[in-house]
């Protein structure tokens, strides 16, 4: 991983030194610094840009922002550089800078459906929905066979408990890609709100055999519990998909999947029952 200190360095070595020779002097030379053309500006600050990058697979956020701005005075106009800061604005939780460098991509590129895509995801995260749905609208008039921007759009529905909206969206995504597992186990937790619980078991059993993700498992061993009570089955599915992704065991996480309460308040029921009280409290432990 290259640290700043030596970014600096490394631009400072691009600097082209030519001896300029001056017959019948005592001195033997004067340097001559060249100054940088255009092309090199851009080259370097690619290259900037890629260290960036590192840093910020490696959650170095802070200092990723630094240099992607020295990067952006060299080369003010290149997307990707912007794309980059934003990044790196959005995972340091600065939504607010995020945005104002997706807007500046704009201004160089309107036509680009994934910086709405980008906006809407951010506006999303600070719940700013109706927002949301403006960017995620307007990036699918650009794109308009993007699974990911219908599924935010879908999501968002949800947060609004707009219901049949998502279910809409969900269905454009679903006629896409029928194998968008995420999608098949978000209308299952539609229809467990709207207390349609067997097709919302259906959905679950299809989402974990497509992705054998904890989430489906774990919602589809809750359903099956509110639906026909305890059975090994259901225990069993739920032992393992706990121990698969223990941060099911809290509530504050589902709301983050976007568990709906009903489905909340079965699985509180399910969670107390006897059998579940130890593999619960181990999953909560393991989190903390």
């Amino acid at each position: 991983m290259l640290k700043t200190s030596k970014i600096f360095k490394y631009l400072l070595s691009l600097t082209l030194i030519e001896p300029l020779f001056v017959p019948n002097s005592s001195i033997a030379f004067f340097p001559r610094i060249n100054e940088p053309n255009q092309q090199e500006f851009e080259s370097t600050s690619m290259q900037i840009g890629k260290t960036a990058l590192q840093l910020i697979q490696f959650g170095q956020y802070k200092e990723a922002i630094k240099i992607l701005e020295l990067a952006l005075k060299l080369n003010p106009k290149e997307e990707s550089l912007w794309l980059a800061l934003a990044e790196a604005q959005f995972k340091s939780k600065d939504n607010d800078s995020a945005l104002s460098s997706l807007d500046k991509v704009l201004v160089i590129n309107p036509k680009n459906p994934s910086i709405y895509f980008t906006k809407g995801s951010i506006y999303m995260n600070s719940k700013h929905l109706e927002n949301a749905i403006l960017m995620l609208n307007q990036g699918l008039l650009l794109d308009k066979k993007n699974e990911t921007g219908y599924f935010q759009l879908g999501n968002t529905y949800i947060m609004l408990k707009e219901y049949k909206k998502a279910l809409d969206t969900y269905n454009k995504v679903t006629k896409l890609n029928p194998n968008f597992w995420q999608v098949i186990n978000n209308k299952g937790l539609i229809l467990y709100e709207i207390n349609k619980k067997e097709e919302a078991i259906s959905k679950f059993k299809l989402a974990a055999k497509l992705s054998n993700n904890a989430e489906p498992r774990l919602a589809l061993a809750i359903s099956i519990y509110s639906t026909k009570g305890k059975s090994i089955e259901s225990l069993n599915i739920a032992k393992n998909a706990l121990i698969d992704n223990p941060k099911y065991a809290n509530i504050d996480y589902q709301s983050e999947q976007l568990w709906g309460r009903k489905l909340q308040e079965s699985a509180k029921l399910f969670f107390k029952t006897k059998e579940m009280k130890k593999v619960v409290r181990e999953a909560r432990e393991k989190t903390q």
